[in-house]
Parts: structure tokens; sequence; C-alpha cells
């Protein structure tokens, strides 16, 4: 429908759309894995999406070194790894939000461009 009615096929593409960019952010939530070293590499952790150490690998002939030193590589690696998941979340959940806040946005003036009475009215003017 056009000629100043809404046009829903254009409305139904934007959802759509938004779906799959929400879909598709979920789904790196889902699978989000970062891996990190030390910088010595004696240790190398992995952390999912909620910031989860989810595996923790050391180098072969630790007891060369000090305990303190394998402490500190292993605090180092898993600190970093899950400081970059973090890191990712954030990003891949504000791009969501940022999606929906511009769906919305671009949904909502549509329909007052279309239908300029009908917004006037519902902002209680009358």
């Amino acid at each position: 429908m056009s000629g100043g009615g809404l046009d829903v096929e254009a409305f139904l593409d934007r959802l759509r759309g938004i779906a799959a960019e929400w879909e598709s952010a979920h789904d790196q939530l889902e699978t989000l894995r970062v891996v990190s070293s030390s910088r010595d590499q004696l240790a190398t952790a992995t952390a999912d999406s909620g910031g989860t150490v989810v595996d923790l690998v050391l180098a072969p002939g630790l007891r060369r070194h000090g305990s303190e030193t394998v402490a500190a590589s292993i605090l180092e690696a898993t600190a970093d790894a899950v400081e970059q998941a973090n890191a990712r979340r954030a990003e891949l959940v504000s791009g969501s939000v940022a999606l929906a806040v511009i769906g919305r946005r671009g949904a909502a003036e549509d329909a007052a461009r279309r239908h300029p009475d009908a917004t006037r009215a519902g902002r209680g003017t009358g």
C-alpha cells in the first residue's frame, strides 16, 4: 500500500533486516571465544562471551620456571582473555541496542510522515 498509506512491504523489510542482524549478534554471542596467551607463552586461556575462562593450556616444562612466574603467566593470560571477551560482548550488545533504537525511530518517523494527524492526536494535545 502506498500513496500516503503505510508501506507495509518496506516496513516488513525493515523488520526482517533488524531480525537478521539481531540473530547474527545472538549467534556471535553464543559462539564467542577469545584466546589469549601470556607474553612468555607459558599460559594460554580461552574465555567465552560471559567472561568465563573455559580453557587453560600450560606450556610443557613449567618446572624450570618458578611458581610465581607460572602464576603470573596464568593470571595475565586469563585476565586478557576475559577482558577481550567482555569488550567483544559489549560491542555486540551495544550494536543490537543501537539497531533497535534506529529501527524504532525510523518506524516512528515514517508513521509521523504518513499520518501527521494521528501522531498529534496521540500526544494528548486535545
